[in-house]
Order: C-alpha cells, then sequence, then structure tokens
C-alpha cells in the first residue's frame, strides 16, 4: 500500500523521468507569502461520490495495434476514438455498439512535422472541438523542439491535412518538460498545459515569471488573435502573457475537468522528492490566476527562493495540492480522469491517476477529504486517461497499448 501526504505541492515527465540535479541558480533572499494551511472546501453542490468499496474492475484492451499511444480523444456523438501514437501518427478506432473495435485507419499522419520523440518530445496531445469540428494536435517541432498547437477541419471522422493552422508556438529551451497536454474545458475554451522549459530545478525562474508561458497551463480561445481568451486573468496585468490561466507548475503531465461538476484536476510531475494531484473546484474559479507554486516550493518544502533577475513576478499565495506522495512511491505522476460513465456506478465520482513508474492506479473520492486507495488493477508505463463519448474511462500505456475500463462485478 503507498504511503500519502495529504497536501503538498509541485513535478520529471510521463513520456520520460529526467534525473533531477540541483539548480545552479543562486537563492536570492526573500520573503515569501506562506503556503496555505487549508485546502479549498469542497463545493457542498458537488454530485454524490460512491463511498461504497471499490468495485473489481479489469482493463480490457483494445483489439487494435498501436506504435507508443501516448493520447486519446473521443469523436462527440460516436462510439469512435482518435489515438494518437508519439511518432506522429493519429489514428481513427471505430467500434460497435458493444465497444469492439470494428475498424482502424490513420486519420493524420504529421511524422515529418514532429521529428524527433528523443528525451520527452514528440505528439503529446489532441482534442476535438466539442462540436466535432475541428481536431487540435499538441507537438515538438521537428525544426527546432519548439512547442506547436495546430488546427485541423474535421469532415465527420476524416481529418482534412490541407486545413492545418498553427494556432500557438512557444520556444522550448531544452528537451524535457514540455507539458503538451489539451482539453476543453467546460466554458468551451481550449486549456493547453506546458512545462517550466526543462533542465532541472527551473533554472530560468519561468513557472513563477508571468511574462513567459513556459510553466503555466493556459487557456486560449482557438478563434482568437493570439488565442487570447478575452477574460483570463492576466489580461489585463502589465507584462503578463495574457492566454496564461495559472501559474507555478513543473512539468504538468495530464490535467482534466470533472465532466459533471467542471472542476479542475492536475497531474504536476515532481522533482527529486515529490509528485502531486492539484484539485481546482470550479466553485472557486477552477483555478483561475492560482499559483500551484514551483519552483519556490517541491510539496510543501521550500526548494528555492525566488530569483527576481529572472522575473519571478508571481510569487505566491500558493495553492496546495490535494494529494502527494514520495519517490519512494514512484517517479513521475500521470494525471487521470473523474469516472462519470454508467457502466460501473460504484466508482462514480472516483478520480483515477496513477505513477509511470508504478503500474497501481490509485483512486481519490472526497468525502470531505481525500480518500487514496488502490484500484486493483495495473498498468505499467501509463501515459494518460481519457473519457469516450459515453463516459466511460480508457487508459494508454506507452509500452501495452490502450485499454478500457470494465466491471467485473
Amino acid at each position: 500500500m503507498r504511503r500519502f501526504l495529504i497536501a503538498g505541492l509541485v513535478a520529471c515527465s510521463a513520456v520520460a523521468c529526467s534525473n533531477s540535479k540541483p539548480s545552479d541558480r543562486p537563492p536570492v533572499p526573500a520573503s515569501l507569502p506562506p503556503v496555505s494551511s487549508s485546502l479549498p472546501a469542497v463545493s457542498a453542490s458537488l454530485p454524490p461520490v460512491s463511498l461504497e468499496p471499490l468495485p473489481a474492475v479489469s482493463l480490457e484492451p483494445l483489439k487494435a495495434d498501436f506504435e507508443n499511444p501516448i493520447a486519446g480523444a473521443a469523436l462527440p456523438g460516436t462510439d469512435s476514438l482518435l489515438i494518437a501514437e508519439r511518432a506522429g501518427r493519429v489514428i481513427l478506432v471505430n467500434r460497435d455498439d458493444a465497444g469492439q473495435v470494428t475498424s482502424t485507419e490513420t486519420a493524420l499522419d504529421i511524422e515529418k512535422l514532429v521529428g524527433s520523440t528523443d528525451a520527452e518530445r514528440g505528439l503529446l496531445g489532441i482534442a476535438v472541438r466539442p462540436d466535432g469540428s475541428e481536431l487540435f494536435v499538441s507537438y515538438t517541432s521537428a525544426q527546432d523542439g519548439s512547442s506547436q498547437l495546430d488546427s485541423y477541419k474535421l469532415k465527420g471522422d476524416q481529418v482534412e491535412p490541407s486545413t492545418r493552422k498553427n494556432v500557438l508556438s512557444v520556444e522550448q529551451p531544452y528537451e524535457n518538460h514540455n507539458g503538451g497536454h489539451i482539453a476543453f474545458g467546460p466554458d468551451g475554451f481550449l486549456y493547453m498545459s506546458l512545462g517550466d522549459g526543462g533542465s532541472s530545478g527551473d533554472p530560468d525562474g519561468n513557472a513563477q515569471n508571468r511574462a513567459v508561458l513556459l510553466g503555466k497551463i493556459l487557456r486560449l480561445d482557438p478563434d482568437a488573435e493570439q488565442a487570447v481568451a478575452a477574460d483570463n486573468p492576466f489580461v489585463t496585468t502589465p507584462g503578463a502573457q495574457p492566454q496564461i490561466w495559472l501559474t507555478g507548475v513543473r512539468n504538468p503531465w495530464r490535467f482534466s475537468f470533472d465532466s459533471a461538476t467542471g472542476d479542475l484536476w492536475v497531474g504536476d510531475v515532481g522533482e527529486s522528492q515529490t509528485e502531486e494531484i492539484n484539485f481546482l473546484p470550479a466553485s472557486q474559479g477552477g483555478g483561475r490566476g492560482a499559483n500551484l507554486g514551483w519552483d519556490i516550493y517541491e510539496g510543501t518544502a521550500e526548494f528555492e527562493d525566488p530569483n527576481p533577475a529572472a522575473g519571478a513576478s508571481s510569487a505566491g499565495p500558493f495553492t496546495q495540492p490535494l494529494v502527494s506522495y514520495s519517490h519512494d512511491e514512484g517517479c513521475s505522476v500521470t494525471g487521470g480522469v473523474v469516472y462519470r460513465g454508467k457502466a460501473i456506478p460504484a466508482l462514480q465520482g472516483t478520480y483515477l491517476y496513477t505513477d509511470f513508474c508504478n503500474p497501481e492506479i490509485q483512486t481519490i473520492r472526497l468525502d470531505p477529504d481525500p480518500r487514496v486507495e488502490p484500484l486493483g488493477v495495473e498498468l505499467p508505463s501509463t501515459a494518460g486517461f481519457f473519457e469516450d463519448s459515453s463516459g466511460e474511462i480508457l487508459v494508454i500505456s506507452l509500452t501495452e497499448g490502450v485499454f478500457q475500463l470494465v466491471d467485473q462485478t
């Protein structure tokens, strides 16, 4: 059984876990606001969470061949799925009403745009606009390793490659900590995670610097100039990048919105000691303008002082994670999703997540304090979770393939 710390703050990568080393950035004395001693209250209007014993479940493989699958998305209103492979292909998976695979085909191939999958690079995320009209892909560029967000028109289940449009481009100074997850929020905007730029110890102070997009989760309007959502928290803040939704993350490897509540859950990968899951209730802004603490804090422990010379412009107050655990129990958190499907009633309202180095899938249930329990199933090298159009959960392993979570009771 894992030993968990209930409360903490931080971030290696679910694609590849980088070795940490002490930062060579000299500490700068500063008076910092303390980390909040209490977690946000859980909304009283939350849908009920089942507090029955966890059900017996299993992972049923999709009968299709994938090469290093890394992300997935549902085609709205259908049983079909899109599965992204790290090298740059997106595979259309058609299923029947029983969830059995009937056919697969390559929907999009951007291997030439992606190029290298060394370190933590590659095709990292996909998302489909809720009305099914566009596919968005997040990847690192073959040309210079920068983070790219592109869109393609969708006609039914067919991607139109000629319609490619670049939505956002962000320079990456190192090969690691690219983040790259994308998902549409309940507000219809597209959210994107970006790591702190890499190396170790955030040497450039990016995560606490609102003047750069690295070390942030962004909220984007793909139809607006520079993808700026007009009501973002820092749109009118001098010197701040207007696409920023929240700051202070190291390498957010998978975030998700509870489809019933809109609450935001973020898995942020740790440096040398701690992994974390952050819970940001919709009733309290869903993380709007929040600072999750990196690189001033790793967990609740001080990591290093901010560096004003590097532009540490957003220090404090800090939001604590809901759950953190030490590197005795894993090496790189893979954030998951809240179950809101119908096939496994006893799992209703339960958040599922895991660690790239520990195959055991974990659960969090709020009653109202977080209860952490193993689900009783394992999958090595898990790179992500996603929901199909019915709210059922699929789990992706880079090495083993794609699996659907099914009830065994």
